[in-house]
C-alpha cells in the first residue's frame, strides 16, 4: 500500500528558500534545478517504503518518530503517520544548521 506525501507549508517554503539561495546568491541556478529534482524524487519513494530512512537521534524527537532524508547537503525530516498512510514532510533544512533547535521549537507542545 502506499503512503500519501504531505509537504507541510514549512517543508515547501525552506526548499523554496534553498533552491533561491542556490540560484541567486551563489548564482547556480542547474544545482537548484538538481537540487529540487533530487529532493522530489527521494520524497516521492517514501510512499512505497516510509521508514528507509533512520530516526533522529536526539531523544525528544526520536520520541516524536521524526526521521530525515539526506538531501545532498540538505535533510528533510518527516513523520509516518501509520493510521492515516500519510507521510508527513515537516521541514528541509540545511544539514549544518542548528537543525535540531529548530525541530524542537516547531514541535514543542504551545
Amino acid at each position: 500500500m502506499n503512503y500519501f506525501i504531505h509537504v507541510t507549508d514549512k517543508a515547501d517554503q525552506d526548499l523554496g528558500e534553498s533552491f533561491d539561495y542556490i540560484d541567486l546568491t551563489l548564482k547556480n541556478p542547474l544545482a537548484a534545478d538538481v537540487l529540487v529534482d533530487t529532493a522530489e524524487k527521494k520524497l516521492a519513494q517514501l510512499s512505497t517504503f516510509p521508514k528507509r530512512y533512520p530516526v533522529v537521534r536526539d531523544p525528544f524527537l526520536a520520541s516524536l518518530g521524526i526521521r530525515f532524508v539526506p538531501v545532498q547537503s540538505y535533510l528533510a525530516f518527516y513523520q509516518v503517520d501509520e493510521t492515516a498512510q500519510t507521510v508527513h514532510i515537516l521541514r528541509f533544512l540545511y544539514g549544518k544548521s542548528s537543525w535540531e533547535s529548530i525541530l524542537k521549537t516547531d514541535l514543542a507542545p504551545h
